[in-house]
This record gives structure tokens, C-alpha cells and sequence, in this order.
């Protein structure tokens, strides 16, 4: 069972995919990290669903992966109500359009971390061997060459591009419909 769940949303699927393989590696200290969207986490055949409530019970922290879509969907702020409620730890790691600062209420109560900050990353892991009160050693902050580091730094910043490019298509299309309905005024 996992130690740590990872809380995301769907079009998130490459930036939870990111922060995983860097926890992989990082973390070393025989910790497993759930992601519902890892094919080898859930076999074919298996109820999902039952694993994934597994999962998330027996998880000792929760992270949930915070930008301005997901903050707003049931799923992610139904998953963060069911750890808060057990008790778990909760790390809030936002990213993309979404800062810190701009948590909405319940959230901006709890510490929250920005993983495209020069320390996110970092932040990240510490505080993982904080709450799951690990007796290793914390290891020492990480190069900015580290190759997990620029690995993860690289999913972000395509998951910006990404955002931005929909973000475009959608002020092109709204320009358009802006345009044709002047048109036929």
C-alpha cells in the first residue's frame, strides 16, 4: 500500500506523472507513491475503484497537485476533504497559472509550495520525510543541473506550454465569435 497518494486531475495526468518519477528517486526511502493513472498501480481486471479508497487509506500523505482547473473540481477538493478528515498530512504543490498566494478558502490555511519555485522541489521532499517522520537523514538541497530536478522542471514548463496554447485557441475562438456576431449586427 502507498505512503504517499498524489491528488490530480486528469488534464494534469503528465505533471503528476513528473512529480511521481521525481519522488521515485528522490525520496529513497522505500516509500511507494500511489497515482491512479499508473498503468502497474491497478492491474487489468481489478475493481479501481476499490484500490484506489485503499490507496488513499492507507496513504500517510497527500499531495495534491493545485492549478486554477483543478482547484476548482469536485474530485481533487473531495480527496483533500477525505485526508483532512482521517488526518492525514496534506501538502498543497501548486503549479502553472496558479500561485500560493491565491488559494481559495479552505486551502490557504495549510503551507502550500509552488514546484516551479527555485525550492519547490525541494520543499517538496522535505516535507514528505517530515510527515511521514522518516529516521533518514534529509538529504541536501538539490543542484539546479540535478537531472531529476530538470527533468521535472521540463514537465512543468511543457505543461505551461500546453496551458498557454489552449488558453490561445480559446481567446482566438472567443475573438472570432466577437467578430461574426459584430458582422451580422
Amino acid at each position: 500500500m502507498a505512503d504517499i497518494f498524489i491528488s490530480f486531475i486528469h488534464e494534469d495526468e503528465k505533471v503528476a506523472d513528473g512529480v511521481k518519477a521525481f519522488l521515485d528517486e528522490k525520496l529513497g526511502i522505500n516509500s511507494k507513491v500511489f497515482l491512479a493513472s499508473d498503468k502497474w498501480a491497478i492491474y487489468a481486471g481489478e475493481d479501481c475503484w476499490k484500490e484506489f479508497k485503499e490507496e488513499s487509506a492507507s496513504a500517510k500523505v497527500v499531495v495534491l497537485l493545485l492549478s486554477k482547473e483543478s482547484i476548482s473540481r469536485p474530485w481533487v477538493n473531495f480527496e483533500a476533504g477525505a485526508a483532512w478528515l482521517t488526518e492525514k498530512a496534506i501538502i498543497l504543490a501548486c503549479f502553472g497559472d496558479l500561485q500560493k498566494g491565491a488559494l481559495p478558502k479552505p486551502y490557504f490555511n495549510l503551507q502550500a509550495l509552488s514546484l516551479e519555485d527555485f525550492d519547490g522541489p525541494y520543499h517538496l521532499v522535505t516535507s514528505i520525510y517530515h510527515d511521514l517522520k522518516s529516521d533518514r537523514v534529509t538529504p541536501p538541497p538539490f543542484s539546479p543541473r540535478d537531472p531529476h530536478i530538470v527533468a521535472l522542471r521540463n514537465v512543468l514548463a511543457e505543461a505551461a506550454r500546453l496551458s498557454a496554447g489552449t488558453a490561445s485557441v480559446v481567446v482566438s475562438l472567443d475573438s472570432e465569435r466577437l467578430l461574426s456576431h459584430s458582422n451580422t449586427r
